[in-house]
């Protein structure tokens, strides 16, 4: 699909760190999932890790509540086949093509070349697709931070502090006080919308 058709103050950008650990990915899939079954939905990106986990936890629940954006084209093959190697145009080594593949598969949504088109450098497409699912949501941004180094978690966090959305993080085997600042502000100890529990919630001046 090509347009968003969730709208509405319960829809969460929802990112992460490419790189999680098992408790890190477990973590994920436990928000994500969370998240749909309050009522809520998510726009999600493409990326391995944290949104991988997200669309296969949520999306599994409750695939028309969960958008993919995806920075690549169209997967193939385009049916259901549990044990083939999926492909799409313009992926890279970082790019969940089986989750997302799995998840247009089961009725889910899925917008491809969210960043760009195929002309367009993968860095400069993945940027693009990170702008792409943090305008389009109106509740927040959830981020699973794997490291505080994560600069794809960073750029997403500061695209929705400057937009006045809420942040809301969990740092995953790092010690909290190491969440990098997303702008004028700083983390204060909180809790996520729809019972997601306690969090880092970012606080502008």
């Amino acid at each position: 699909m090509s347009s968003l058709s969730i709208t509405g103050a319960h829809v969460f950008a929802f990112g992460g760190s490419r790189a999680l650990s098992d408790m890190g990915t477990a973590r994920a899939r436990s928000l994500a999932a969370r998240v749909v079954q309050g009522g809520g939905s998510l726009v999600v990106g493409c990326a391995k890790g944290a949104d991988a986990a997200a669309i296969a936890a949520a999306g599994a629940l409750a695939p028309s509540r969960v958008h993919v954006l995806a920075a690549f084209g169209p997967v193939s093959p385009s049916w259901p086949a549990p044990n083939a190697r999926y492909s799409a145009p313009g992926a890279c080594a970082a790019s969940a093509v089986r989750e997302v593949a799995e998840h247009l598969h089961a009725g889910g949504r899925v917008s491809w070349w969210a960043g760009g088109g195929p002309d367009m450098p993968i860095a400069a497409r993945l940027a693009a697709r990170t702008r792409a699912v943090v305008a389009a949501a109106e509740g927040g941004l959830i981020l699973v931070f794997g490291s505080p180094q994560s600069r794809g978690s960073l750029g997403a966090g500061r695209l929705a502090a400057a937009r006045g959305l809420p942040v809301y993080a969990w740092a995953l085997g790092f010690p909290p006080g190491q969440l990098p600042p997303l702008g004028p502000g700083r983390w204060v100890s909180g809790s996520g919308p729809l019972g997601l529990g306690a969090c880092w919630v970012w606080r502008r001046l």
